[in-house]
């Protein structure tokens, strides 16, 4: 800290940039930094998922700082963006450093992370010692952590920085700046430049993450929340949506539905969805469950929605509760993965085998009630259908004779069948 205090001294010829911080727009000075004076901020918004997630699995406090931490944070900045990353270092060995960085004076970088990041590996790399250009601020991090960390939302979520924040690093963010700095949600929106409310939204989205966890048995672990594509945002997104109307009065459901218990039943439903995966395609097949519009969703259909919500629990219910816990998973593989996370997603993918086949199916079954509900065909239509899908049965195949319900389906059909053939009949008799 004495180090960094006496560099913040005026001098001769000295840089100067304006600045707004701790309510005040002035000029400071943009110092030349030896990079071992420097730490990362284990806090950055940009690796919110990615640190808090590291702090759970290895049951750290989320205030030290040690020489392991130091490493795990370099290479989290260099994993999360190497193809840019690559880019900027050819760009630092070639020009410098182009835009100064801030730091507190106990020399924590406040903005800048990536670039020191790529410093140090330049200088590791060509053996030249290299400095990082920053406005040094007037206070320690953890002395004036409310101001410093609005400075970091101004930087970090402005206008021109969003595209640089994951998709969960938003939600995270938000809910330290208001949870844990006491900051009101009107001022979040304004320091993130977004509309009235935006904050208090996607607090509410961060507790729908909060209860997927708590419901996959993977509370804290965040970065559960991406999958191969890159994130369930979306998902959540349109649930939190979904319920909010449901709640709110605002989805025109055509049934009485229990407040309570139906909307509670709705969201445990989508979360198993989200964990499955399978349905969040380009195509967003699992919006028919309740976020379609115009009735056009399987929670707006009465029978639908009790047939669709029965059969998940009578297929899924019980296999997630043998399932276990992720703790008496690890204790059952306990060489095998080498992070909680990957114990957490190898037990997700055996949920996955587990009820995968039976969640498609039903889902298929509701989504083939829901079009013969919503779409107006002619008689051909309907009937040309129903040959072609009798057709594909297998009359010699033994699956025909070993489903439970497949002789009073038969009875059933040939009821309907003979019904239609009657009308006939009466028609030409007539």
């Amino acid at each position: 800290m004495q180090k960094l205090g006496e560099l913040r001294s005026p001098e001769k010829g000295q840089v100067l940039q304006k600045l707004h911080y701790d309510g005040e727009t002035k000029a400071h000075k943009v110092s030349t930094i030896n990079l071992d004076y420097l730490i990362y901020n284990r806090h950055n918004g940009r690796l919110e998922a990615e640190m808090l997630t590291w702090e759970e699995q290895n049951a750290v406090s989320p205030e030290g700082y040690d020489e392991d931490l130091h490493d795990v944070i370099e290479e989290l900045l260099w994993q999360s963006a190497v193809q840019r990353n690559k880019a900027t270092l050819a760009d630092l060995k070639d020009k410098g450093q182009q835009r100064p960085g801030i730091v507190s004076l106990d020399g924590v970088i406040i903005d800048g992370n990536r670039r020191a990041m790529l410093l140090r590996r330049l200088e590791k790399a060509t053996g030249i010692k290299q400095h990082f250009e920053a406005i040094i601020l007037p206070h320690a991090y953890a002395d004036n952590q409310e101001a410093i960390v609005r400075l970091e939302t101004q930087y970090q979520l402005g206008e021109d920085a969003k595209v640089e924040y994951g998709a969960l690093q938003k939600y995270l963010h938000v809910r330290r700046l208001h949870v844990d700095l006491g900051i009101p949600k009107d001022q979040i929106d304004k320091l993130m430049n977004e509309k009235p409310g935006n904050a208090a939204r996607l607090l509410q989205i961060m507790d729908l993450m909060d209860e997927y966890l708590e419901h996959v048995g993977a509370p804290r672990l965040y970065t559960m929340l991406k999958d191969g594509d890159g994130s369930k945002e979306g998902m959540f997104v349109d649930l939190h949506g979904d319920l909010n109307r449901i709640n709110g009065g605002k989805h025109k459901i055509p049934w009485v539905f229990d407040p309570d218990l139906d909307p509670l039943q709705l969201k445990l439903i989508q979360f198993d969805y989200i964990r499955l995966g399978e349905l969040a395609d380009a195509k967003k097949a699992y919006r028919e469950i309740s976020h379609q519009g115009n009735g056009n969703n399987f929670f707006a259909k009465q029978e639908i929605w009790q047939n669709f919500r029965d059969s998940h629990q009578d297929a899924v219910d019980p296999v997630t509760t043998a399932h276990g816990t992720l703790d008496e998973f690890i204790r059952e593989h306990p060489n095998d993965y080498e992070t909680k996370v990957d114990a957490a997603r190898a037990r997700d993918k055996r949920w996955s085998g587990a009820v995968g086949a039976a969640m498609k199916s039903n889902f298929g079954r509701s989504s083939y009630s829901l079009d013969l509900a919503t779409r107006e065909l002619k008689p051909s239509e309907y009937l040309r259908r129903a040959k072609e899908l009798l057709e594909k049965i297998d009359l010699d195949g033994e699956a025909l004779l070993n489903g439970s319900e497949n002789l009073a389906l038969a009875i059933d059909i040939n009821r309907l069948t003979y019904a239609i053939k009657k009308r006939f009949d009466r028609s030409i008799q007539a």
